[in-house]
């Protein structure tokens, strides 16, 4: 019995002495908690906080392959479209510094026809508009190259034709895949 009061004791001044060295702020850190979302490249999508003192900074000259297969309602934005404006708002000002970075985001799966132009869309899905199109747009606006896949597009019954104009068509998901790999792209999967 006083043996295992002595380790109850023990245990309880342990996590007396321990416990508030954890509520203190790590060197570096004060403030997250404060931070506010912003938009340094994206705005109005995508946003990040800034956290100059992190671990694994941005690094500038990474290439990014954004498989993208997520599809959605089709009156409402693209979830995973606004994850790539996250991935250019973290590259763009979420580090201590603006990181280059070259993003391309190849379209297949439930998410080929999130590239239609409003018309083809609009026949499509019954809508007015294609809610994507602004945000993919501005993308590819800051840089980011938007692929769809052929093979998709062509089973889902669109063509090449019907792909809004700022977004090329490949042969294939699986060549633009394999190619933008070979070309030293991560590759980052956002499926459903």
């Amino acid at each position: 019995m006083k043996r295992s009061a002595l380790l109850n004791f023990t245990a309880a001044l342990s996590l007396m002495i321990v416990a508030p060295s954890f509520a203190q702020d790590v060197p570096g850190q004060s403030g997250v908690a404060k931070a506010t979302p912003s938009y340094p490249a994206i705005q109005g999508h995508g946003s990040v906080v800034r956290l100059p003192h992190a671990a694994h900074q941005p690094r500038p000259g990474t290439k990014l392959l954004v498989d993208l297969t997520r599809g959605g309602d089709p009156s409402k934005l693209n979830a995973a479209i606004e994850k790539v404006a996250k991935y250019v708002n973290i590259y763009a000002g979420a580090g201590a510094e603006p990181a280059e970075v070259q993003i391309a985001v190849v379209f297949h799966g439930d998410a080929t026809l999130s590239v239609l132009n409003s018309d083809a869309y609009a026949t499509e899905f019954k809508v007015k508009a294609n809610p994507n199109l602004d945000l993919l747009h501005r993308l590819h606006e800051s840089g980011v190259e938007l692929y769809v896949c052929g093979q998709s597009l062509i089973s889902k019954g669109s063509d090449p034709e019907d792909v809004a104009g700022f977004v090329k068509t490949a042969v294939s998901a699986l060549t633009a895949v394999v190619n933008l790999q070979s070309d030293g792209y991560a590759y980052l999967p956002l499926g459903n």
